[in-house]
This record gives structure tokens, sequence and C-alpha cells, in this order.
């Protein structure tokens, strides 16, 4: 049997494309939307729900099932969800101590005031 676009090719990239959409937009949630279409995929495949498209919804599990993993090893592991960085923080100065910048003078200016007048 040759590949099928539809359930072939569609279902591990709209996988993929989940997958990014809530790296960008809403990390807290990319755990969970692995677990929800892996499950969804392997329930809804076993079930044949779908009708005709049972195959691509089977694909949906399948394609998800690394993601899954990942997301659960990285669980146990105690890593965590995943967050963005702040965009400000990254161009945020690092304090400066006052208490460490010190004047240095040049003796040839000794006489100078300060003033400009």
């Amino acid at each position: 049997m040759g590949i099928q676009m539809m359930d072939d090719v569609v279902a591990p990239a709209a996988v993929t494309a989940v997958d990014i959409l809530t790296l960008e937009v809403a990390p807290e949630w990319n755990e969970m939307a692995a677990y929800v279409i892996a499950a969804g995929g392997y329930v809804g495949g076993f079930m044949n729900i779908g009708g005709r498209q049972a195959t691509f919804v089977k694909n949906l599990g399948i394609a998800s099932f690394d993601w899954a993993g990942r997301s659960l090893y990285k669980r146990i592991r105690g890593g965590g969800v995943t967050r963005r960085m702040n965009r400000s923080a990254t161009f945020t100065p690092a304090p400066v101590s006052r208490s460490s910048v010190q004047r240095s003078y040049q003796p040839e200016f000794e006489s100078v005031t300060p003033h400009a007048f």
C-alpha cells in the first residue's frame, strides 16, 4: 500500500503544528496538548471514531506518542513545564554596584576648576 496524503502526511504535520503553536502561544498547555492528542488518537482509533477517517485519528495518536512520552519523562524527572522567557528580561542590564565605582584624576588637571566659566 502506498502513502495516503491525508492519513500518513497530514496527521503528523498537524501534530507538529499543534506542538509548535502551543510552544509559541501558550507553553503551559504544551504538555497537556500532548497527552490529549495521544490519548484521543489511540482511543479514537481503537473505537473506530471518524468512520472513514479512523486511520487519520489513529495516526494522530501515533505521531504524538513521542511528544507525549517526552513530556511524561520530563514530568517524572522533575523538569516541569517549559516556559517561555519574558522578552523584556533578556534586555534588562545587570544592576551596577555604585560602591565599586572610583574616580580617577589626572595630576595635570588638578589646577582646573570644575566650571567652564
